[in-house]
């Protein structure tokens, strides 16, 4: 369907139901806003039919009374939309008006929209009681509905009448047409005058007979008549000059034909004048095969044995006129196709550019979602790369500023037989397991905004909170992502030995620089003693082992209600003896609100912290070192210790 049906379909449902229940058909229609009612565009006609199908759901009211709803409508829209005096001027009575319906129809068809609509036929008969019989002939069965609400309301908006319309009988035959074979359907409505006022309207009265003799009849010879009307001819019941059927053309007498020469006009010249130059016959040669097509009327006689045929050549602009090797002057004076083809030259043009622009804008608006769609993702990395309120001032152009921040944590964490288990795999073994491992503490990171993972080198993965939005509780919130980064890892299997695997964590609070380093490609880097120490929290700590200093425990201890285990003194590298705690549990939440994950009562404790120590206690960490330094794990040239992420 052209995509004018669409929008007159749109305007009915806004102007009946609003706007809501437009939304819910074109949901429940499968289209996307805005994309189903492109004037210019072609539709299926099972998206139509889907569009009709959804207004019948949710109106509660049948195809057939939302077809014939919309065939009042399609009038009242036509008319608004400019047709208004075309409709009115088309005959002075109903019968003459649905005579002309297959006129007006080729004419927006071929004339206006060059579109392919194939569009219905009609063909009336009086009848002796008053009535009107109307013959309607259809490719697309259903529709009749349509034709109830477009007479009823022509012949009471145009015609000032009322008619009641009624079905005497429906067929369906199948027809075989040049593309394959369709169902054509024929509807045979009675429509009848419901009083006497505005009887001219509906029927055009007899003329008066005028008596005739044999002087009366006006005589012209076949010469006369080939040049008065070069382009008509007249047939009998055997339709000798065309491939038609007698009864065929009766039917659908109102009908527009096209019918098409077996033979080009340029041909014809060519054959009669056989002394045309070489130039002329190069340009004979180019459009030989072009047929000529003329399209008309077919028109009974009085004799009903004869037809005539009234046509002109079917060319409606100056390019197919040329096409053909015609020139205006192959044209009678009298025939109207001068005019339509000067007309329609500027119409086309037009029409072209309207096309043009409207390709155009469908253009720019794939473009404009396009680029949208990889703003989107451009904003999702950058998001990714920067904390998410520092992103927002980069997109924003805004000036982004060092800052030191006096309190901020630091958490490391790395897996300390890295080496053992490098050694000993596939390296797509190793990336896959580091794979899993960090996706598991992205999301853990994920569900607090106060926590920036700052990078990952190797095994290692670095987080920071309170940075670059200051908060008072940042070292409680890293310690319970440590809890929940140990359980995670023990989900994570050794791809060598199929154990779960063990990390140390480090945490250390105290004084961070922080600031966007690069236009190009941004990173928001940090720097500061502190991030040395955390580091070292971490390579000083145990395997399964959360490590805090003096300073993270004491801030953790602030807002948090946590279990430590004094460590004591232990001596750090380049920092002499610090004091250390190992993190145990938290008081406040269990392993399985941390983790944001069931618990499965048939296997799992309570609160969850006895599975997640149960292989870290002193005598099974001796144990599981021991088995690492052991000839099966350990190569030659291999170090137990992991070389950890150092960022000073």
């Amino acid at each position: 369907q052209f995509g004018f049906i669409h929008e007159s379909i749109r305007q009915l449902m806004l102007r009946k139901y609003g706007e809501e229940l437009w939304t819910k058909v074109l949901d429940r229609s499968g289209f996307e806003a805005g994309k189903e009612n492109i004037v210019n565009h072609y539709y299926k006609d099972s998206d139509t039919y889907m569009l009709v199908e959804s207004v019948s759901v949710i109106t509660k009211m049948t195809r057939e009374q939302v077809w014939e709803m919309y065939g009042s409508f399609l009038i009242e829209y036509t008319m608004e939309m400019g047709w208004d005096e075309l409709v009115r001027s088309m005959s002075p009575h109903l019968k003459g008006f649905l005579d002309n319906l297959d006129s007006l129809h080729y004419f927006i068809d071929h004339v206006v929209y060059k579109a392919n609509l194939r569009g219905p036929s009609f063909r009336c008969e009086e009848n002796q009681d008053g009535t009107i019989t109307l013959h309607y002939y259809t490719g697309r069965p259903g529709l009749y509905p349509i034709v109830k609400g477009v007479i009823r309301e022509v012949a009471r908006r145009v015609f000032e009448i009322d008619v009641s319309l009624s079905i005497t009988g429906r067929t369906q035959r199948s027809v075989q047409m040049s593309i394959g074979e369709r169902i054509e359907e024929h509807v045979i409505f009675q429509i009848k005058l419901e009083n006497n006022k505005n009887v001219d309207n509906f029927i055009a009265q007899a003329p008066p007979s005028v008596p005739e003799s044999s002087e009366n009849y006006l005589r012209m010879s076949s010469f006369d008549f080939a040049t008065a009307l070069p382009y008509h001819f007249i047939m009998d019941e055997e339709c000798k000059l065309i491939a038609l059927d007698f009864d065929n053309i009766c039917n659908f007498i109102n009908a527009v034909f096209v019918l098409q020469t077996r033979t080009g006009p340029s041909e014809m010249r060519r054959q009669a004048n056989s002394d045309s130059s070489t130039d002329d016959i190069s340009h004979m040669s180019e459009i030989r095969g072009l047929h000529l097509m003329l399209k008309g009327q077919m028109m009974m006689l009085s004799s009903n044995k004869h037809i005539i045929y009234l046509c002109s050549p079917y060319v409606t602009s100056i390019p197919e006129l040329l096409q053909y090797g015609m020139r205006l002057t192959a044209m009678p004076l009298h025939d109207a196709t001068r005019d339509i083809i000067l007309l329609n030259q500027q119409r086309l043009s037009d029409v072209e550019v309207n096309l043009q622009l409207e390709a155009n804008n469908e253009q720019l608006e794939t473009m404009a979602r396009d680029l949208e769609k990889e703003r989107e993702k451009t904003d999702y990395l950058l998001k990714d790369l920067l904390p998410p309120s520092v992103a927002e001032k980069f997109l924003n152009n805004d000036e982004i500023e060092a800052r030191q921040y006096d309190e901020a944590s630091i958490m490391f964490s790395d897996v300390p037989q890295f080496a053992i288990i490098v050694s000993k795999s596939e390296p797509k073994q190793i990336v896959t397991m580091l794979n899993e491992l960090f996706t598991r503490f992205d999301r853990l990171i994920s569900f607090n905004d106060a926590v920036y993972k700052v990078e990952t080198v190797g095994d290692c993965y670095m987080t920071v909170a309170g940075v670059p939005d200051p908060i008072a509780d940042h070292t409680e919130i890293l310690c319970h992502s440590a809890l929940g980064m140990m359980w995670e890892a023990r989900e994570v299997h050794n791809p060598r030995s199929g154990d779960p695997l063990l990390i140390r964590i480090g945490i250390h609070t105290g004084t961070i620089i922080a600031g966007v380093v690069s236009d190009d490609k941004p990173r928001y880097c940090m720097y500061g003693d502190a991030i040395s120490t955390a580091s070292l929290m971490e390579q000083h700590s145990l395997p399964g082992r959360i490590q805090l200093s003096a300073k993270a425990h004491q801030w953790a201890t602030r807002s948090g209600r946590f279990e430590f285990v004094a460590r004591g003194r232990v001596t750090i590298k380049n920092r002499g003896e610090m004091e250390t705690y190992f993190l145990q549990r938290s008081l406040k939440k269990s392993i399985w609100e941390i983790v944001r994950r069931p618990r499965d009562p048939a296997i799992h404790s309570i609160e969850g912290y006895e599975e997640l120590f149960s292989v870290c206690q002193p005598g099974a960490i001796e144990s599981k070192l021991s088995d690492m330094r052991s000839p099966l794990f350990l190569p030659n040239d291999a170090s137990v210790t992991s070389k950890a992420c150092s960022i000073s």
